[in-house]
């Protein structure tokens, strides 16, 4: 069977891509997208690079590349996050290359994992911490580690969880037996954005008044809007509280109801995505009970761990469509989903 190399010149990434598809989701509604498939890596190398321009990074996990040392060089044009803030939307170049020959030992070599809880922004891997830097720096919503193994890397920036299980209560042939489901894999999934917020009345003060709110996207007999009752009535254990019930709901749609749904939680609590995203998985119940407002966040993430498990039981591997993860939202920016649950929220507070 003949190889082919796609090689995207001008598109939401630049480089060498393995496959069709994976070239397909940079340039598919481009504007001015610039792309071709060539037999051999240098042709499409020279391409991605431009007239003279240096080459590009490769795309694609079990792509074989040359055994030398390159440097390569990765355009990312994506909007990003961390509790610097947003800036803006410009293109920012980041130079790092891979050496085989060290990656498989692993020795001498550090990799820095980028995950990305905003939706316009997609994460990286890098092997310098400048550049790793460099790209986390005045952005929102991107948590990073550093990893001694591109494996371990790999397995953060993807969500994944050695020992998912702890959290969830049961062995995985248990939970597949009790909640997988032959249908999933028949039937079309709807999708269906969930937005969660955590509002309070003179916050931080003696007369504190807190709610939450949970709007459901396409389905509003569903959405929560309650008063915050346990606890101190803090914004941000509200906001824990909406994204809690919020599972709730979810749960009970996919367990009891069947729905077959993939559901996207929004919320504009930086803490809570990146705590759900990433940060849990190298807690364990001792660490989590030590953690501010641990009577909420203990029961957050086991039930947020039945649900990720639900998507990982039942999902499509071919094009894995059911990851499921939080995005984060910047909050009062016009998103209409998220002003719904800051309304609700803001009803459940006034309520207290």
């Amino acid at each position: 069977m003949a190889r082919y190399y796609y090689a995207v010149q001008r598109g939401r990434s630049t480089g060498v891509f393995n496959s069709w598809d994976e070239c397909k989701a940079e340039v598919n509604g481009y504007p001015g997208a610039r792309y071709k498939k060539f037999n051999t890596y240098d042709e499409a190398r020279g391409f991605a690079g431009g007239s003279g321009g240096p080459p590009h990074r490769i795309h694609g996990s079990s792509f074989r590349r040359p055994v030398q040392y390159e440097r390569d060089s990765c355009d990312s044009s994506y909007r990003s996050s961390s509790s610097f803030g947003d800036r803006d939307n410009s293109y920012k170049r980041t130079n790092y290359g891979w050496d085989e020959r060290r990656d498989r030992t692993g020795s001498g070599r550090r990799y820095y994992g980028v995950r990305s809880s905003n939706p316009s922004v997609r994460s990286e891997i890098f092997d310098s911490w400048e550049d790793c830097k460099n790209f986390v720096r005045g952005r929102s919503g991107l948590s990073y580690q550093k990893f001694d193994t591109k494996a371990d890397a790999e397995a953060f920036v993807d969500g994944l969880v050695k020992d998912d299980g702890r959290f969830v209560g049961m062995s995985d042939q248990d939970f597949r037996e009790t909640y997988g489901t032959k249908d999933w894999h028949r039937n079309e999934l709807e999708n269906r954005n969930v937005y969660c917020d955590g509002s309070a009345f003179g916050n931080g003060t003696n007369s504190s008044k807190a709610g939450y709110g949970v709007y459901f996207e396409g389905s509003e007999h569903e959405n929560i809007s309650e008063p915050l009752r346990s606890g101190a009535p803090t914004n941000n254990r509200a906001e824990i509280q909406a994204v809690s019930h919020a599972l709730d709901q979810i749960w009970q749609n996919l367990s009891e109801k069947d729905q077959c749904v993939k559901y996207q939680i929004k919320t504009d609590s930086e803490y809570v995505a990146k705590l759900l995203n990433d940060r849990y998985a190298g807690y364990d119940e001792q660490k989590l009970a030590s953690l501010p407002n641990s009577d909420l966040i203990v029961p957050l993430v086991k039930k947020f761990s039945k649900v990720k498990k639900f998507y990982d039981v039942n999902g499509r591997e071919q094009d894995g469509s059911n990851k499921f993860k939080v995005d984060w939202v910047r909050g009062h920016a016009g998103d209409e989903g998220n002003e719904r649950a800051d309304a609700l929220a803001k009803m459940g507070a006034s309520r207290y």
